[in-house]
Parts: C-alpha cells; structure tokens; sequence
C-alpha cells in the first residue's frame, strides 16, 4: 500500500498540482508542475530526489554532441602498439572481436554490446526525444522511446570504458609504445559527453514535457504508479500499458526477492573462481604474464600508479563485494520485516544499483589490450577463464539490483507499524526508520 503525502510544496502548486511518486519509498506526493528556478523537490518519507531545475537544451546539446562524437569512435583507428619496428592497430570493435575469435565468445559478445552497439542506440533515442521536446513535437513514440534510452543508461557503458582506456595504456605504456589513434580521442570526449549528459539530464522534468493524461480527481486517483515514468494511475491499471511510457504497470516487480535472492547467490557462487582464476595474460616486461583481479592492482602499484591502482582495487574488488553483501542485507530485512534504518537503507540501495556497472573495468581493460598485443610468443596478449566469470559476477549483480524492489523496505515497515494496514503518516515513518 503506498501512502500520499500532503507536501510543503502543495502551497505552491495551487490547482496545477501533478502527483509524483517516489520510485524507492512508494510516497505520493503532491507537487508543483513548474517549479520555481533553483527548486529541488525531495521524497518527505526517504528523502530521495524528485525533481531537480535542470533545462532540457543543454542536455539536448551534450546529448547530440556524444552522438556524432561516437560515429568516428566507432571507424576510426583506436589504439597503436610499437615494438622493433613492427606495429599493431585496433578499432574500436576489435575490443570484442578479438575475444570472439580467441573462444571468449560470451565476453567478446559482452565488451561489443556495452560498448560499440548500446551506447549509440542509446544517445540516438535520447537525442530523438530532446530534440522532439524542443520542437514542441509530441509523436506517440516519443515515451516509450525515453523509458528504452533510460533503461540503457545502465548498460551502455561508454564511461567505464573510458576508465578502462586509461588503465589499459597505462598498463602497456610500461613496456612498449603506444599511442591514441583518432577514434580513441573521440572516444574520449564521448565518453565525458557520457558523464555530462547524465549529470545534466533532469529525467522528472523529461517526463513532464512529455505530457500525461489529465489528471484524475483525488477521490479516484489510486495508489499505484508506473515502474518507468513514475506516472500515478488508477490502481485498476495494474497489468495494463502505461499511458505515457507503454510500460506494464505492477504495484510492486514481480517475485522480486526471489529473482535477486537466486541472481545474488549465483554471484556470489562465481565471485570465487572471478578472483581465483587469472583474467588476463600480459608481457609485463616481455614476459607473458598471467595475473588475477589483485595482482592486476599490485603491478599497478609497483608501476607507481597508486591513484589508478585505487581505483582499480575499489572498481573490480571492492564494489562487487560491497553489491553482494549489500543486496543480502536488503533482501533479509524485508523477509524480517525490519523497520529500522529504513532511509539508509534506501540509500545504500541506490549506491549498489548506481556504482555496480563501474566493476566491468577489468574486462573492458582486457578488450583494450589484446588487439594491439598480437606479436609472437613473448609480446602478446590474451583473456583467461577468470575474465568470463567476473564480468558475469558484475551482470548478475547489476540485474539482481534491478529485480529487487526498494519499495518493500518500506512496505514491510508499514505492515509492522501499523498491524497489518498499511496506512502510516510519512513523516512518522521516516523519524522511526532514520
């Protein structure tokens, strides 16, 4: 049951007030359709942002400039190797053909997705819709076009293989010469373009300019809202397509503890032989040299990059180890219907669904490396067992993060507050589970 909240922010709405809904907590909240310039709009149960003023135009510019920066990314030289005279070139999907044709197949197929295909189609989709919305044009698609951009916001992950790009020629800097083909500076600025356009785009205020169907009176508005748009329908909806986004609408996802128990413990199952096995094989001074997920950050460290050796270590030992304790903790304390800690909960939920892509570090560096490491015996590179079950560690915990449904902490402390009604003031939840 999910409970609306009589907001502060109603003073201001007057009688133009649409309903928001908090995709974490599940609180309804009245807010105003326009909010003044410099106006942030908060969750009243867990604090989690609602709205924030952001304008649509610069994220139309950054969107359409990472867009066509990643056209030449994708057909232009990307990474140049030297040795005696001999070189060795890659583009940009040879990060994952390579892999392919070495019999890393589900790898290569992995590295070519996150990196060559999603990311395009994504800026593609999103610069459609932006641009749409500048025009004043309202086409049918334009909805569920934006709920497909932001769904591959996760997985199109031009940004981590930036990070990647820099550990990889760092890495090989240390033994041969290497250098950055055009592509790769374009790729460079896509991958910022990433970054920018994510920190710019305000996605409430997208919805918003996308319009709604008008607004049902209080007394027959339900409780239900839409998982992708965050629209608030007539519980009756639930089951049917939303009529903004086209996405199915449920008041909760469907079976979500047991889909994030089952993908969190075959994580966890994997996360041993991910940091047993080596992922890679390198000439760490003309010696092939296989290396696990640690001793990747102890040649980093010895090669006194400490920052990068730091952010490594977080990236591809830490954060997954932090996703699966913290999925576990989440997942037990619905089942115990815990009250307690609710807000940090909540906000260690959005922690582990935000930073979980940025562990595809180490197979991204792998990508990076083998194309332009092809010499002979001594001079070469190539990926190991352990490559293929880390990157399936970091998918299984990306997708058990989105199964798992945060609205459930706060149901199950609802249930227990109140006996069983679900009905309990906002803010009186939110002292309590502070």
């Amino acid at each position: 049951m999910t409970t609306h909240a009589a907001h502060p922010w109603t003073a201001h709405a007057g009688s133009d007030a649409t309903p928001i809904a908090c995709r974490y907590c599940g609180t309804v909240h009245e807010a105003p359709v326009a909010p003044r310039r410099g106006f942030q709009l908060a969750c009243a149960t867990c604090g989690s942002e609602l709205e924030r003023p952001a304008g649509l135009d610069v994220a139309l510019a950054l969107s359409s400039a990472t867009l066509l920066l990643l056209i030449p990314a994708n057909l232009l030289p990307f990474l140049a190797t030297s040795v005696a005279g001999v070189s060795r070139q890659s583009v940009l999907a040879s990060a994952g053909t390579i892999l392919w044709r070495e019999g890393w197949a589900w790898l290569g197929l992995v590295v070519l997705l996150f990196v060559v295909v999603l990311p395009p189609i994504r800026f593609a989709l999103l610069t459609a819709v932006l641009a749409c919305l500048r025009t004043s044009s309202r086409p049918r698609w334009l909805g569920p076009a934006f709920r497909f951009a932001n769904l591959l916001q996760t997985w199109a992950m031009a940004d981590v293989f930036l990070l990647a790009l820099w550990v990889a020629h760092s890495r090989l800097a240390a033994t041969i010469s290497v250098s950055l083909g055009s592509g790769a500076v374009c790729f460079v600025l896509a991958g910022l373009g990433t970054l920018l356009t994510r920190a710019a785009l305000d996605k409430g205020a997208v919805w918003k300019a996308i319009g709604s169907p008008p607004a049902m009176p209080p007394a027959e508005r339900g409780d239900i809202a839409c998982p992708s748009c965050d629209l608030v329908l007539d519980a009756g909806l639930e089951g049917h397509r939303c009529p903004r986004c086209s996405a199915r609408v449920r008041a909760r996802q469907v079976e979500p503890i047991g889909r994030a128990a089952a993908l969190t413990l075959a994580g966890l199952i994997l996360y041993a032989p991910a940091n047993i096995y080596p992922i890679a094989t390198l000439p760490i001074g003309f010696t092939p040299t296989a290396y696990t997920v640690i001793e990747g950050v102890r040649d980093l460290i010895q090669a006194g990059l400490l920052g990068l050796a730091f952010l490594v270590f977080c990236a591809s030992f830490l954060i997954p180890m932090l996703k699966l304790a913290g999925i576990s903790w989440l997942i037990a304390s619905v089942l115990r219907r815990s009250a307690s800690r609710l807000v940090v909960k909540t906000r260690l939920y959005k922690v582990v669904d935000e930073i979980g892509r940025w562990s595809m570090v180490d197979p991204f560096v792998i990508g990076c490396s083998v194309p332009v490491m092809q010499y002979n015996e001594l001079i070469t590179a190539r990926g190991e067992a352990g490559a293929t079950a880390f990157a399936a560690v970091v998918i299984l915990t990306i997708v058990a993060a989105q199964c798992f449904d945060p609205r459930l902490l706060w149901d199950a402390a609802r249930r227990t507050d109140t006996g069983g009604t679900g009905s309990l003031d906002p803010g009186s939840l939110a002292r309590r589970a502070t």
